[in-house]
């Protein structure tokens, strides 16, 4: 496994749309784990039940697809080459209100080639919040 905290850096994504907070550990072409905190303040709580907040599930799937381009499209030197989100199928189990501390898991299943498949899962204090599958391309680099 790598410790790679780095790769948070290397990703596409940046503030307010980066739901990843530390990577825990990913093996490339394996799986990943991270955790994203959620503290309270992030600002789509305004509009999303601002009397008693939920974390949007959409959110809570970005964050596993984020996750899960580190499994396939990051290396060790740390270069992160972007993927888009192509499918996914994501239950819901369990509303998360904030503060939460999330532990995201990625492991990829299957690659065809630009296409792979991921099962993922979401836990809040070790109670599983979401799960289901999601698949990424590759994504060309235009300039």
């Amino acid at each position: 496994m790598l410790r790679a905290d780095h790769l948070i850096e290397q990703l596409p994504h940046k503030p307010p749309f980066l739901f990843l907070t530390e990577v825990l550990e990913v093996e490339i072409g394996v799986r990943a784990e991270a955790r994203w905190d959620v503290v309270g303040d992030e600002d789509f709580f305004r509009g999303h039940f601002p009397e008693r907040p939920i974390v949007p599930g959409v959110l809570i799937a970005e964050s596993l697809a984020q996750l899960s381009g580190l499994v396939v499209f990051s290396d060790p030197a740390g270069s992160v080459r972007q993927a888009s989100l192509a499918q996914f199928d994501v239950r819901f189990e369990s509303q998360v209100r904030p503060p939460a501390g999330l532990h995201l898991t990625s492991t990829l299943t299957r690659s065809l080639g630009p296409l792979h498949l991921f099962d993922v899962c979401a836990f809040n204090d070790s109670i599983r919040v979401a799960r289901g599958s999601l698949a990424l391309s590759a994504t060309e680099e235009t300039e």
